[in-house]
């Protein structure tokens, strides 16, 4: 009785402080967003539209350039950059315009290369960050390096970085000069959600990136502790109309896939020609409807391998589907992302999705997401077995709500939901964040779920919740983060990726950063030592686990820094407590322009919990990175991972992990890419090989072949795997195009 009280007690306190959030508001303590007056820029008004190559001979750059002064926010704040970057801001009836000139004294040593899209982060480049509706909830990030190559994502208030899985239809240029590049840019307005009017203020951020100087700036200014969407100048542009989107979006996926069934037989061929089709309409400037059918063949790269044996956790793998990561920003809800509840809303658990249909958009500071699928996984034909459920569909439902206070303050609220058959779940929450004197910041969600089994248990109640707290204080020298977790022992979230459940959990961690005087050494940006402690209570067994770490982190120049971390910690498993300690070295240097090598290694020790009962071996992980750009047409990078244990002289696992992508890009339409991957433990090969063009995003041709490879050997009539000699055991060919209509 007594721990059930702790239980509710524990999340009424973080429901409490989520009523203070939603009640409670005083702007008067709150930072506010940076005030205008020299942070208000005028866009020019231009009828002719300017040509996106690079150049900027058109007339509408020949106006003033805005010349700010960029502030470093990484490896070190507050430094002036020390090359010039101008700025023009401009736009027409359609579009936003955006231009670059970067001065560089010795241009020869620009890092950039011909790449895919969202490919070029370890280049120079620039960036601009438009908060198109104003609200503070979500900016749309677009990145172009010095050959034109784009990248693009979307900042979210909740979290401090950006979701780059998104991509946006935009045009760019750029040109290399004799004293360093140009960029262009222009942004349809029917790619991006805005209120319309005849004068219309959006926030907007500029960013550049010095490779070689390890050194990225800002303007204006990226506040400490603060987010991009908490930074933002704001820009006037004069007459903007109401763009409606109307998109088409249809797709045909070819696939051929073979199975082999005998040393001298394969099965036979499972081809499947299917037909899905996306519909956008946009009901407002700033509010969108999707529908799509059969959206689920979209990433044309298998998951890269990972280290599967003795994993105490699930394995995470991120959304790659194009239907899903669009917009999903608007579905983030905020829960400790290095917690056991990472994200809520992760969409592949809709395994198989036949449908899916989407409601975005924005009202003022109010911005909200519905989010339906069908999927029919579950439903599938067993191996093995009749499945009793055969041909029936899981429903997906999600519910997302958000109101900005001002800054990046603001309350929200979340549904989720999951039934199939006689099953279901609901899931509701809130968070939310507020901002206290600038320096600090506190975030704060509760969950609660109530579902019913396969086999009809009900669980609802005070164990069916989930609760976080995190004070966050960050200065120039000094940050230090709080963290309070509650996962009720019957907490089901269909929706999430979620670790584990009936724990309360602590987490203190800080650091202190010791800026280096460039003058005296040169190559050392700055060296910040780091400590975390961890507690977590177990609400099964009553045990408890601990973990105190340490780090010395160096941040240097050319891309370069070394981690140095002790660890000692305790874990419970199976009614036994392991002290185990970890010793680890991270590092990584950009040793030319065409070199990247990165590197870690740990000793540790670790419970090996296969066995029972379980006890403790000791390990090493290795892992190497290669990344080669011998031309600018040609990229190789290649990882190799090590895992080992062993206990008493025995080794119990050891595992090789190889990685080879092989990249040619043509233009920056046009690739052929071949993936090589081994898993020395599972005995297995796996290949990739594409051919891809990408016009622009949904205007695509895919073509692609891929084999998986066995150690296999055929005795009394069946396989038994691990043994004889490698084969290739599945092969499959798929091509796709699609072709996005815009009107």
């Amino acid at each position: 009785m007594m721990r059930e009280h702790f239980n509710l007690g524990f999340t009424v306190i973080i429901g409490v402080v989520i009523v203070m959030l939603t009640g409670l508001w005083s702007p008067g303590i709150w930072a506010q967003s940076t005030a205008e007056g020299d942070n208000l820029i005028q866009a020019v008004k231009t009828k002719v539209k300017p040509k996106i190559d690079g150049v900027l001979d058109d007339p509408v750059w020949q106006s003033p350039a805005l010349k700010k002064t960029f502030i470093s926010y990484e490896p070190r704040y507050g430094d002036e950059l020390s090359m010039e970057t101008q700025v023009w801001v401009a736009n027409d009836s359609k579009n936003l315009y955006f231009a670059f000139q970067c001065s560089d004294p010795e241009p020869d040593k620009i890092k950039t290369s011909l790449t895919k899209r969202d490919n070029m982060f370890g280049d120079d480049w620039v960036s601009v960050s438009i908060d198109a509706a104003g609200a503070g909830q979500t900016a749309y990030t677009l990145y172009v390096n010095p050959n034109g190559i784009q990248g693009d994502g979307l900042a979210s208030g909740i979290s401090m970085s950006e979701d780059m899985s998104p991509d946006f239809v935009w045009d760019s240029a750029a040109k290399m000069t004799g004293n360093g590049y140009r960029v262009e840019i222009s942004l349809p307005l029917k790619s991006i959600s805005f209120k319309s009017g005849k004068e219309v203020k959006m926030g907007i951020l500029f960013r550049r990136k010095i490779n070689r100087l390890s050194c990225i700036g800002a303007w204006p200014d990226i506040k400490l502790n603060r987010a991009i969407l908490d930074s933002q100048a704001k820009v006037v542009f004069l007459d903007l109309k109401e763009q409606r989107k109307i998109e088409v979006l249809p797709s045909l996926t070819y696939t051929n896939n073979h199975d082999r069934v005998t040393p001298d037989t394969w099965a036979k061929t499972y081809d499947k020609l299917q037909f899905g089709i996306g519909l956008k309409y946009g009901i407002t400037s700033s509010i969108t409807a999707d529908l799509t059918y059969n959206p689920d063949f979209s990433q044309v790269e298998s998951d890269a391998f990972q280290v599967e044996v003795n994993q105490r956790y699930p394995l995470f793998y991120s959304e790659k589907r194009p239907f899903f990561m669009e917009g999903m920003d608007i579905f983030n809800f905020w829960t400790y992302i290095y917690g056991y509840l990472p994200t809520p809303v992760h969409t592949r658990q809709i395994v198989d999705p036949t449908w899916g249909a989407k409601l975005t958009g924005s009202i003022g500071n109010f911005s909200f997401g519905l989010l339906s699928a069908g999927d029919e996984f579950p439903g599938q034909k067993w191996d093995v077995g009749v499945n009793p459920n055969q041909d029936k569909q899981a429903f997906f439902g999600v519910a997302r709500g958000k109101y900005s206070l001002g800054s990046d303050n603001y309350v929200g609220f979340l549904y989720s939901g999951r039934g199939f058959a006689d099953e279901y779940n609901h899931v509701v929450g809130a968070d939310g964040a507020i901002r206290v004197a600038n320096k600090h910041r506190i975030r704060a969600s509760l969950i609660h779920s109530a579902s019913r089994d396969s086999e009809g248990k009900v669980t609802n109640g005070p164990d069916t919740n989930y609760g976080t707290f995190v004070y966050t204080y960050g200065s120039k020298v000094f940050q230090w983060v709080g963290v309070l977790e509650h996962f009720g022992r019957d907490l089901r979230v269909d929706s999430a990726f979620l670790q584990r459940t009936g724990i309360n959990m602590g987490r203190m961690w800080s650091t202190v950063n010791f800026y280096i005087d460039e003058k005296k050494i040169s190559w050392l940006k700055r060296i910040s030592p780091e400590i975390q402690a961890d507690y977590i209570h177990d609400l099964y067994t009553h045990m408890d686990d601990s973990l105190v770490s340490t780090s010395l982190n160096f941040q240097l120049i050319k891309e370069a820094y070394l981690i140095l971390t002790y660890q000692f910690s305790k874990e419970s498993w199976l009614g036994q407590t392991f002290d185990l300690n970890l010793f680890r070295v991270t590092g990584q240097v950009r040793l030319t322009n065409w070199l990247r090598v990165a590197a870690a290694a740990y000793r540790h020790e670790s419970i090996y919990y296969y066995a029972v009962p379980a006890f403790k071996g000791k390990g090493n992980i290795y892992k190497v990175i290669l990344d080669l750009q011998p031309s600018k047409n040609l990229n190789q990078y290649f990882s190799y991972t090590h895992n080992d244990l062993s206990s008493s002289g025995n080794k119990l696992y050891n595992v090789n992990l190889y990685y080879s992508k092989t990249t040619y890009q043509f233009n920056k339409y046009f690739y052929l890419r071949a993936v090589l991957q081994y898993d020395s433990y599972r005995e297995r090969v796996l290949t990739d090989f594409l051919a891809s063009f990408t016009l622009i995003p949904g205007t695509v041709l895919h073509v692609g072949y891929g084999g998986l490879y066995e150690n296999r050997d055929w005795v009394n009539n069946r396989w038994v795997i691990g043994e004889g000699d490698l084969i290739n055991i599945k092969r499959s060919f798929f091509a796709k195009v699609s072709y996005l209509w815009r009107f």
